[in-house]
């Protein structure tokens, strides 16, 4: 049997982690997010489901603090969804990005 990687050794820690806590847990005690055995790439990521993306926009806006994924013009969600699940436009979001990001707000201020 081949290894686990750090990789998935952290991934599988964090969902048990992530468990104990009732925002991560169904109403009968049973865990939400779920581990899943190798990492995903390619066209797996296409297959990841709106709900454990919408669930990952949860641990991401606990990590951060943020209050919500969606408020004002803010939309975590439909961003990680497009992003992940739409490989046709994959580009165009990370040419919109990248476009962003050399912006130099300093001099706007």
């Amino acid at each position: 049997m081949k290894a686990k990687s750090n990789k998935q050794l952290r991934h599988e820690k964090l969902i048990e982690f992530l468990s104990q806590f009732p925002q991560y847990t169904t109403e009968d005690g049973q865990p939400q997010l779920h581990k899943v055995n190798e990492g995903q790439t390619g066209t797996k990521i296409e297959k990841i489901s709106t709900s454990d993306i919408n669930k990952a926009v949860v641990v991401f806006t606990d990590v951060l603090n943020i209050m919500s994924g969606s408020a004002g013009n803010i939309d975590l969600y439909e961003l990680l969804q497009a992003y992940l699940r739409v490989p046709e436009y994959r580009g165009k979001i990370n040419a919109m990005v990248k476009e962003a990001l050399s912006f130099d707000y300093a001099k706007k201020k």
